[in-house]
């Protein structure tokens, strides 16, 4: 396969993996707490930063040392991702329950906020790394090329996730200026949120 063709179908994964459904959800609750566009876009940029790390250390460790990961361990970390989705739900449901504990909750995360999406992103990474290093194993025999791969296909993964945050965050920052309306799409995403959780972990638990 063409070195092109291989920095190519890399970047179209690496943009098409970031519209997983447990990735949009996790970051959506969090986008819904933060109503700048900017914010938005910072979301997505700190997760895809996370995701990126992950994927490209433990990736490369697949690829280059052949390590190996058993389904138990991989199903541990798509059960954990689904407890966080769960998680960020309940928190954004309760995150505006009172003007002081809003006003506390932003004081407290002015320079701290931008841990949860990196987290999240890490954990996101952690869990989809085994599938992207194995795919590019059975794709390619080249396996000097895996961190040039791996690192085309985070990049892919982090602009996506900006693009899809700041057009996820166009409504929550419209409504923030509408108390009821912020209020009712906030717990929504928040509900939405935990019931995807729920379903992603059965799934998991009873039905992989």
């Amino acid at each position: 396969m063409e070195f092109t063709t291989i920095l190519i179908m890399a970047l179209l994964l690496g943009l098409k993996h970031a519209l997983d459904p447990d990735h949009i959800v996790a970051v959506t609750t969090i986008v819904s707490q933060k109503k700048k566009a900017r914010f938005s876009a910072l979301v997505g940029a700190w997760w895809g930063v996370g995701h990126m790390t992950t994927i490209v250390l433990i990736g490369s460790a697949i690829i280059y040392f052949n390590l190996l990961i058993s389904h138990s361990v991989e199903k541990l970390l798509e059960g954990i991702i689904g407890a966080m989705i769960i998680y960020l739900g309940v928190k954004a449901f309760y995150s505006l329950s009172t003007e002081k504990k809003q006003e506390h909750t932003a004081a407290r995360d002015k320079n701290g906020w931008m841990l949860r999406p990196l987290i999240v992103g890490l954990l996101h990474g952690l869990a989809g790394s085994t599938g992207v290093a194995y795919l590019f194993l059975s794709t390619i025999d080249d396996k000097y090329m895996g961190l040039l791969y791996l690192l085309v296909f985070g990049a892919g993964t982090l602009l996506s996730m900006v693009l899809a945050t700041i057009l996820i965050g166009m409504p929550y920052s419209w409504a923030s200026d509408h108390k009821r309306l912020n209020l009712l799409l906030t717990r929504s995403t928040g509900l939405l949120s935990v019931i995807f959780g729920i379903y992603y972990l059965c799934e998991i638990l009873f039905l992989s």
